[in-house]
């Protein structure tokens, strides 16, 4: 049985799952990227039943006891934490990251915005979409976290022309009995590969559901506070960590994107990659 890859920006750990029943209900946290730039230390975690219950051996030693959900969330905690301690001293913003031709896009906008949905159109449209949580933004570069779309099912009716088998993604129940999906950027047919590198553009979104989309620049100034509410910063060195977010706000063209209708949304953001220099 292949194990379950869920790869960080410096390790791959390796789940491996005592039967394809249990390993069907862990694969939601499942996230192998091509990481070509990265060299990862490869971790394995031993998964056993124990009196009914799942036991995993996580690195440090620990074992965690309990449901599939209990293991899964136990693993996002892990990998949250892999990257704080990998990049401290860093911020974090929270944004889907997608390659419009050679130029990188941060999609960011607040839960409900509309943000994993438009990734997920981007993908089906032949976009690559690098991650869709965390874009960590390092001194010379940025790089996006590795992790899936995240997509509850009803959002998911919202995007034309979806594949059948998008429905046998893994899935959780989430707090309020809705299904969220765990879908790879690899569900457009092309490869999932993140890359550091430059950061072209920044988009905020405003949810406009129902309506058109429509995009307009907007100033360093309105960006960086607009900013300032979707980060993670650091414990220490916060005032770097700022500085940081504030160059790349001033720096980096920025727009608005009020979030309608997908397709022209999809039209906006070409147009702004087509104009960048």
């Amino acid at each position: 049985m292949r194990p379950i890859v869920c790869r960080t920006l410096r390790r791959e750990y390796r789940l491996h799952p005592p039967s394809d029943e249990v390993a069907s209900l862990l694969r939601f946290i499942e996230a192998a990227p091509e990481l070509p730039a990265l060299p990862l230390e490869v971790l394995d975690i031993p998964v056993r039943f124990r009196d009914g219950f799942l036991v995993a051996t996580m690195p440090s030693g620990e074992l965690v006891e309990g449901t599939p959900n209990h293991l899964v969330s136990a693993m996002h905690r892990i990998v949250l934490v892999d990257l704080i301690e990998g990049e401290r001293h860093t911020p974090f913003i929270h944004g889907a990251t997608v390659m419009i031709g050679s130029r990188r896009i941060l999609l960011v906008g607040h839960k409900g915005s509309g943000k994993s949905t438009l990734a997920l159109h981007l993908s089906l449209a032949g976009h690559d979409v690098e991650g869709d949580e965390h874009l960590v933004i390092r001194e010379s570069e940025v790089v996006a976290r590795p992790r899936t779309l995240r997509i509850k099912e009803g959002s998911l009716r919202l995007v034309p022309g979806l594949p059948e088998h998008i429905w046998e993604a893994p899935s959780i129940n989430n707090w309020d009995g809705s299904v969220i999906r765990s879908i790879s950027p690899t569900i457009g047919g092309r490869p999932w590969v993140i890359r550091p590198g430059n950061l072209d553009a920044v988009v905020l979104l405003v949810a406009n559901h129902g309506g058109r989309s429509v995009a307009r620049p907007i100033t360093g100034k309105d960006a960086f506070g607009r900013l300032m509410t979707e980060v993670l910063l650091p414990q220490g060195g916060v005032a770097i960590a700022a500085g940081r977010l504030r160059r790349i706000a001033m720096e980096v063209p920025a727009y608005q994107l009020l979030l309608g209708d997908l397709a022209t949304a999809e039209w906006h953001l070409s147009s702004i990659a087509s104009q960048l220099t």
